[in-house]
């Protein structure tokens, strides 16, 4: 029986047409955000776009019989789905990299902190006690909090200050006092002290407020990323937004040369003795240049290595477990057999891990006669790790958690153009990478810091000869063996 015929075309024919012409929008579209990706080199593109149109020229073609035009419907509508698929997948992409690209603030975080034990679950709870402040540390900002606390409450707090952080948190500990309102980095800095650890487990943080910094804007860079250029990955030890100024536990400066396809990873110990900007010449542990910006650490480490960082780019504790957990875990290379409390049996040689063990595999220097040493090289095990999944099949399989869990854990001075130059220099040749890796040593000491006055905290003094090598290393990458290291600045 025949079809019905419509304008000079049967139904058959019709309903045929249509699906291509479906799949002539899909595909131009997919073209379209293809080139709006800007990592993707042209030849891909074109090869894409050729690719497209050759299938719907065929396409129309077998429309001209009954069953080839059944199976020319059933294939266009497949490729359909893989163009709007596609679309969706590039949109995921650069959304995640434009997000990551946004670092324009950062965050001071003051929190309200009780004894484990008290009463009190919110803020509502404690407004009758007496809060402790002290004028030692970040009072600018703990003024504000105050005045904002009591904003919330809409009532005065009764305020005791103190000279001394430690002053407070033994009136704390001796219930002199209810609560104390310190600045979330401090916590950590004080459970660095002897006969203080309890500060890391003790306290309970009854709420928090956020004061935003403004970063400053650094000079204009060209769209494509320079031949030779340094980034600072660092790890900072706190759980939620990645915004916040916090002690950095890792400090890795990966120095690439995109030429030859040579990285270097240098890890510094986070307990070096160091100066940097905000101290005006007075030392302090590497740690914590992070409390007062991501800024600091760099200067901090352009000082030690007497170079220039181009790049930053910082990832939390959440976002370090969320990313692996996305993957479906990474298999870790450890050395040498430990054990991690309530987390994890380590093995020597390879170890499956979720996203909370390659955590505690990272951060975990106890267990190890080189402690702060091994611990920089598991870090560097871990980055192997994370690399090596990434560029699997689980980051197909995983895609859309993936990206989900990078969205809100990176943070990056790294311009998207940038980001999406390098993708798309990746893509055209596919060049294996040589990583390396060093950490330097030191002489393992106690020492008053910049940021703890009066107290003699754990400190490593850098090792002058280590340190030699580690800047004869960058040169090595950099290509400059025998000139010196400010040719850097030539190469931006």
């Amino acid at each position: 029986m025949r079809s019905k015929k419509h304008k000079g075309f049967t139904l058959r024919e019709k309903i045929g047409y249509s699906i291509l012409s479906v799949y002539a929008v899909a595909a131009l579209i997919f073209v379209v955000f293809c080139i709006s990706l800007d990592m993707l080199p042209a030849a891909y593109i074109a090869v894409f776009g050729l690719v497209l149109a050759i299938l719907g020229v065929l396409f129309a073609i077998m429309q001209k019989k009954f069953t080839s035009a059944v199976i020319a419907d059933i294939l266009c509508a497949l490729f359909t789905v893989f163009c709007i698929a596609g679309c969706y997948f590039i949109d995921k992409a650069d959304s995640t990299i434009r997000n990551i690209s946004s670092a324009e603030t950062q965050t001071e975080v003051v929190g309200v902190y009780v004894m484990q034990d008290d009463a009190a679950q919110t803020l509502t709870d404690a407004e009758g006690y007496t809060f402790g402040v002290t004028t030692a540390v970040d009072k600018e900002n703990t003024d504000k909090t105050v005045e904002d606390l009591e904003r919330t409450l809409g009532r005065s707090l009764d305020i005791r200050e103190y000279d001394s952080l430690f002053e407070m948190l033994d009136a704390l500990k001796e219930d002199t006092i209810g609560a104390i309102v310190l600045n979330s980095s401090y916590v950590g800095i004080a459970a660095d002290v002897e006969s203080y650890e309890w500060a890391a487990t003790d306290l309970r943080e009854l709420t928090t407020v956020s004061h935003e910094v403004e970063v400053e804007q650094t000079d204009t860079v060209p769209e494509d990323v320079p031949e030779t250029f340094v980034m600072y990955l660092s790890g900072i030890d706190t759980y939620g937004g990645i915004s916040a100024r916090s002690r950095s536990d890792v400090n890795i400066l990966a120095v690439v040369n995109t030429r030859t396809k040579n990285i270097l990873l240098l890890s510094t110990p986070r307990d070096y003795y160091v100066d940097f900007e905000a101290t005006g010449g007075a030392k302090d542990k590497l740690t914590h240049a992070g409390i007062y910006g991501v800024e600091q650490s760099m200067d901090a480490l352009e000082r030690l290595y007497d170079i220039d960082i181009d790049y930053y780019l910082r990832i939390n504790f959440t976002g370090f477990v969320d990313i692996i957990d996305a993957l479906g875990g990474v298999d870790v290379y450890s050395d040498y057999d430990f054990t991690v409390q309530n987390i994890k049996e380590y093995h020597k040689g390879y170890n499956h891990l979720d996203g909370l063990e390659a955590l505690a595999f990272a951060r975990e220097r106890y267990s190890f006669a080189d402690g702060d040493y091994q611990r920089a090289r598991n870090q560097m095990e871990v980055i192997r790790a994370v690399v090596d999944k990434a560029v699997s099949s689980s980051l197909l399989a995983n895609y859309n958690s993936v990206m989900n869990a990078v969205a809100g854990s990176f943070e990056t001075n790294m311009p998207s153009q940038q980001i999406a130059s390098l993708v798309r220099m990746q893509l055209s040749d596919m060049s294996k990478w040589n990583i390396t890796s060093y950490a330097p040593a030191g002489q393992s000491t106690y020492a008053e810091t910049y940021s703890m006055p009066g107290q003699q905290l754990y400190v490593i003094i850098p090792d002058e000869n280590e340190v030699a090598e580690a800047k004869e290393k960058i040169r090595e990458v950099y290509g400059t063996d025998d000139q010196s290291n400010d040719s850097n600045e030539s190469s931006q």
